[in-house]
């Protein structure tokens, strides 16, 4: 199964692509993944143009992606339009999925830091949230492997944690 894993942003979007083992969901490998700007602030509109041709080439490309996992993005309630311009990225994602009928998951940002947690053997506490080098350090502890970016990073846990068995259950 081809896996796109999403950590939302228009800024900093980081995708990734994952082949997961269809016999063994625990088996994973890192196809692809790349943080990338999708647009500008003062044209959110245009997140489109951009970002649906480069879904088709990676659906192209690597797929047929057959699932999208996507972190649920947060509410800024100090930077409303962050916070718009988040979710409208995300629709654009999910839009072009449903379209695709693809299987898509999501997830809080606190299930990944969870899964974080379970994955580094580390207990979950309220008072200690992982950070984005943990989950670096919990993606190389699945894969043997890293990308060059924490959003990169963020896009693969989400994919490990919401479409195969390599992290730890709860």
């Amino acid at each position: 199964m081809i896996v796109l894993g999403v950590d939302p942003g228009y800024k900093n979007l980081g995708l990734s692509v994952l082949r997961i083992d269809e016999e063994d969901s625990s088996k994973v490998e890192l196809l692809w993944s790349k943080n990338m700007a999708v647009g500008r602030a003062t044209a959110p509109m245009a997140f489109a143009k951009f970002l649906v041709p480069r879904l088709e080439a990676l659906h192209s490309e690597y797929g047929p992606i057959e699932g999208v996992a996507c972190e649920t993005p947060p509410i800024l309630p100090g930077n409303i339009k962050t916070t718009a311009f988040l979710w409208a990225v995300t629709s654009i994602i999910v839009g072009w999925a449903q379209q695709k009928d693809m299987a898509m998951r999501h997830a809080s940002p606190i299930s990944l830091k969870r899964g974080v947690c379970r994955t580094l053997d580390m207990p979950w506490d309220k008072s200690f949230i992982p950070r984005k080098s943990h989950v670096k350090k919990a993606v190389e502890a699945l894969l043997g492997t890293t990308s060059s970016t924490s959003h990169e990073n963020d896009a693969t846990f989400i994919g490990l944690l919401l479409f195969s068995k390599a992290v730890p259950a709860a």
